[in-house]
């Protein structure tokens, strides 16, 4: 945390302590006003009441009982909640049959549900319904709106890339998911103990903090009354940061991400650079060893249409292993559409598509894992098939200086395109397209990363998609250009 932010930090927390401060000095002074302690204790007489209490073992049998029961219920209910969640995300019926559910468990009273409970089932049960119903549905909203805003397209790249599902899910998806998370956390623990208290108070289960609160009532025992309030308050808010810590700690889950990746020794054919070589083009990469040999890219009298409007049109094209090729047209003249095509966003409506199953791609969105670092997002995808030596001195040669260790969501556009080419070019993959790759580049820059491309490219074919001819000059590239009918006109070297 930078000195900035640890000011304002700090500058909260005396805001809190003195606006805590305000409230209990308010207490009591209206308390010593009302003069009554039957209708309402002084801050004194409670912590009074707080500290007789706490040295006997009924307190802890009540607040261990309450506590165990109240957070079970509602982390079992999170959870079942979250798979609901997922499932519904994945299955739009189940989402509609479930929407009337849920939409009755937001919104019926409390009360009421303790009481039909009551009258069904006893009291038995009525504490784990209660509880459900509060807990349930936020973690359930929250986990269909985590996944229906993941970023499809970064999972798609990785999974071209061959990154397991698993590492898919640590690296894009729960990262996606954590903030809806956090926000149905701060508000389901909550009434998770406000719900779980109202239905003890009316069960009145033994040993409980409902039972020790119903005493204290027909007692008129105020200042044990308001301990407890304070006591489940307190216990409320201790449960809440717990399970925010817990899962803020899974914040690192894309580098257990990276650290799985890398779970492999390196191949010997990761050899160290030469000293004496250019800086790019110092060595180019054997991944032989990791992935199927490269394939042929191909599209077969491929027409798409987006709804009356035809993109492409019975167009073929064939790229072979180690050759290279631009592809060139202006804007919405479909080379967005073949690439989607090419690595299975959409499906032909018309014709085939030949594509390897492992294609390093580069898309003109940003598809990098924002919390790690440059290293760390190429690593992710090579694992330890490539020395890491060899990848800090490559990339140091590639990205500005100072960059290689910083997180990417510090970066600029024009570096963080050079992250993902870097990154698809040292996937594991048999074949590599890319997307306007050099949109955003300076010229030298550009330069430099034609060079590295050509240098890293091996046997595999390489489709790019650009608007400028000097991109496929430095490529040495065959040129492809699609006319305004959605066909190639021209093929040219």
């Amino acid at each position: 945390m930078s000195k900035p932010d640890r000011h304002t930090d700090n500058k909260l927390k005396l805001g809190l302590a003195l606006a805590a401060i305000f409230w209990i000095v308010l207490w009591a002074v209206v308390a010593h006003v009302q003069g009554n302690p039957l209708l309402l204790a002084d801050p004194a007489e409670t912590l009074q009441a707080l500290w007789q209490a706490v040295v006997t073992q009924d307190f802890w049998q009540a607040v261990g009982q309450t506590s165990a029961r109240i957070l079970a219920t509602a982390a079992v209910s999170a959870l079942l909640g979250v798979g609901l969640g997922l499932v519904a995300a994945g299955c739009n019926p189940v989402r509609i049959l479930l929407s009337p559910i849920l939409q009755v468990m937001k919104s019926v009273p409390v009360g009421c549900v303790v009481v039909i409970v009551l009258v069904m089932s006893g009291a038995a049960g009525a504490l784990i319904v209660i509880v459900a119903f509060v807990a349930l549905p936020p973690f359930y909203v929250a986990a269909l709106d985590g996944w229906q805003n993941r970023s499809r397209e970064s999972e798609r790249v990785l999974r071209c890339a061959g990154v397991s599902r698993f590492r898919v899910f640590l690296s894009c998806t729960w990262p996606s998911m954590l903030p809806f998370l956090l926000t149905a956390t701060k508000t389901a623990v909550g009434l998770a103990w406000k719900a779980g208290i109202t239905a003890e108070l009316l069960c009145v289960p033994l040993g409980s903090i409902g039972a020790a609160v119903y005493v204290s009532k027909l007692t008129l025992d105020m200042p044990s009354l308001f301990m407890w309030t304070i006591v489940v308050m307190a216990l409320g808010w201790a449960s809440e940061k717990l399970l925010l810590c817990l899962l803020c700690l899974t914040r690192k889950s894309p580098r257990w991400a990276v650290a799985l990746s890398c779970w492999r020794e390196p191949s010997q054919s990761s050899l160290p650079l030469s000293q004496s070589s250019p800086p790019v083009l110092q060595h180019s990469l054997d991944l032989s060893h990791s992935s199927p040999s490269s394939e042929t890219l191909a599209a077969e009298e491929v027409s798409f249409a987006y709804g009356d409007r035809l993109v492409l049109s019975e167009l073929t094209l064939s790229i072979a292993p180690g050759e290279r090729v631009c592809l060139m047209a202006p804007t919405g003249s479909g080379k967005t559409t073949l690439i989607s095509l090419l690595v299975g966003a959409n499906k032909a409506q018309k014709g085939s598509v030949v594509a390897p199953r492992r294609l390093g791609v580069v898309t003109q969105k940003d598809t990098l894992v924002e919390t790690l670092t440059p290293l760390e997002n190429v690593q992710l995808v090579c694992g330890g098939y490539v020395a890491k030596s060899q990848l800090e001195r490559e990339l140091a040669a590639l990205l500005p200086e100072g960059t290689i260790g910083r997180a990417v969501e510090e970066l600029s556009g024009g570096t963080r395109r050079l992250v993902q080419i870097a990154r698809a070019i040292y996937s594991a993959t048999q074949a590599l397209v890319m997307d306007e790759p050099f949109a955003g580049l300076d010229d030298q820059t550009n330069a430099r990363a034609c060079e590295f491309i050509c240098a890293h490219q091996e046997n595999r074919p390489l489709l790019v998609a650009t608007h400028h001819s000097l991109d496929a000059r430095r490529l040495d590239a065959r040129v492809v250009t699609l006319d305004g009918a959605g066909g190639l006109s021209a093929a040219r070297m």
